[in-house]
């Protein structure tokens, strides 16, 4: 079964280093006739100086980012001078911590449902950027970098992985070696409407670790937003069961919902 899901993850990935080598050459032409980093990823306004992020000064201003008081465990900023939020005071956690640039609300929010639905894809270098240097503002250390991956009928659907777009960027501005250690095994339903248990019911046993090399390894995960960490949790286990000696977390934005928390019976 593993020797099986590993053979079809590198046949994935071979044609995953087809498909980037073919989108770097038809993006070469497009860059030439149509410069990247001219306009603003948000509004689309003409960027009239260089700036770190592919942003206008304006959008920037408008980003709702996490600040210094956060949640010790899921990043979330706190309004009081608790260590942590709610939401992680009334669940376990497998992975260390998780980390994120931005709360995921507003224009943030917007920026983030462009990459993974309006198909803008170039969304994911300007979310990269801020993700590696929030890692960096955290002091966070890792020896591999991994996504939460996608099932290969979920993944067509999309037409790409958010996660790995986001993970690529990450790890060539942190020169962290990326490794497509996970393999989603089933698929789920959404997880909009779920519950905190139910969103972790329903990615029971969903990911595998099919690469030896994250054993005792300091391992980065890499997602788009984090909720209430089921998603983190689910692919935890698989990374510990291969052996992992860490996991932490690093995602674009943290959301602020409180998810209805659940009595041992499932009422809320």
């Amino acid at each position: 079964m593993k020797d099986k899901a590993l053979k079809e993850e590198r046949r994935k990935e071979r044609r995953r280093k087809a498909e980037l080598i073919a989108w770097k050459f038809f993006n070469s032409i497009k860059l030439a006739l149509f410069p990247e980093d001219i306009t603003c990823d948000l509004c689309g306004e003409e960027l009239v100086a260089d700036t770190r992020y592919n942003l206008c000064a304006e959008c920037m201003s408008k980003l709702p980012t996490v600040g210094d008081h956060i949640c010790l465990n899921c990043g979330v900023p706190l309004l009081d001078e608790a260590d942590f939020c709610i939401r992680c005071e009334n669940s376990d956690s497998i992975f260390a911590y998780n980390r994120s640039p931005l709360v995921y609300e507003g224009i943030a929010r917007d920026l983030i449902l462009s990459l993974k639905y309006g198909n803008k894809r170039y969304i994911a270098k300007t979310l990269g950027a801020m993700m590696s240097d929030e890692f960096i503002r955290c002091g966070m250390e890792a020896d591999i970098a991994v996504y939460v991956p996608m099932t290969e009928w979920e993944e067509k659907k999309r037409g790409f992985n958010q996660s790995e777009l986001l993970a690529r960027e990450v790890a060539e501005r942190l020169k962290l070696p990326l490794l497509p250690a996970l393999v989603k095994t089933k698929d789920t339903s959404s997880q909009k409407k779920l519950s905190r248990i139910e969103r972790a019911e329903n990615l029971s046993g969903a990911f595998a670790c099919i690469y030896e090399q994250v054993k005792d390894r300091k391992i980065l995960l890499i997602d788009d937003v984090f909720t209430t960490g089921a998603t983190a949790n689910a692919c935890t286990k698989a990374l510990f069961k291969s052996g992992a000696a860490e996991v932490v977390v690093l995602t674009a934005a943290v959301t602020p919902k409180k998810i209805a928390f659940e009595t041992a019976d499932g009422g809320k």
